[in-house]
């Protein structure tokens, strides 16, 4: 297989010629102008390709741990426990039979939108619940003669109400 200029030099240890040009330069201190001159300029360029396989290679690596971090995080909002969701929710408005919520780990996450879609629908009185995927909001509605038959709902619908921005 055929390496590219590029990937041979990113290979290229630098290390140990770095080194003996830096060496080179200080011996040649009191030997003569010229000599002294080029060492420095041998030192000096391969300290300028040294830098940029250490630019390039602090890139990839950031790079790489970026993707590992998002890909963790993904993992774990597709499988978010019910107390962390709640905890995350704002409660933007409510009008009985309707309430609008806001959950940033809705956003752009289908899996986790249909999970909770489907758990709300699944109770008696939920007419709807639908996920913006853009923008994290779920939208709730509900007949409230009948969601408030079960006692645990109707003390939902009494906290959601109480903690709305707008009614």
């Amino acid at each position: 297989m055929k390496q590219s200029f590029k990937q041979s030099f990113q290979k290229l240890p630098l290390g140990l010629p770095l080194t003996a040009s830096g060496i080179a330069t200080i011996a040649t201190i009191f030997a003569g102008k010229k000599i002294h001159t080029a060492c420095g300029a041998v030192w000096g360029v391969l300290s300028i390709l040294h830098g940029l396989q250490h630019a390039g290679k602090l890139k990839h690596d950031a790079e790489a741990a970026i993707g590992r971090t998002a890909r963790k995080a993904a993992g774990t909002a597709e499988s978010i426990s019910l107390h962390a969701f709640l905890a995350g929710t704002d409660i933007a408005s409510y009008l009985p039979g309707r309430v609008r919520v806001y959950n940033l780990a809705l956003a752009g996450n289908e899996k986790l939108a249909e999970q909770v879609t489907s758990f709300i629908r699944s109770f008696d009185g939920v007419e709807d619940a639908v996920v913006s995927l853009p923008t994290g909001s779920l939208l709730i509605t509900y007949e409230p003669e009948t969601l408030r038959k079960n006692p645990h709902l109707a003390n939902v619908e009494a906290f959601i109400r109480e903690h709305a921005k707008i009614h």
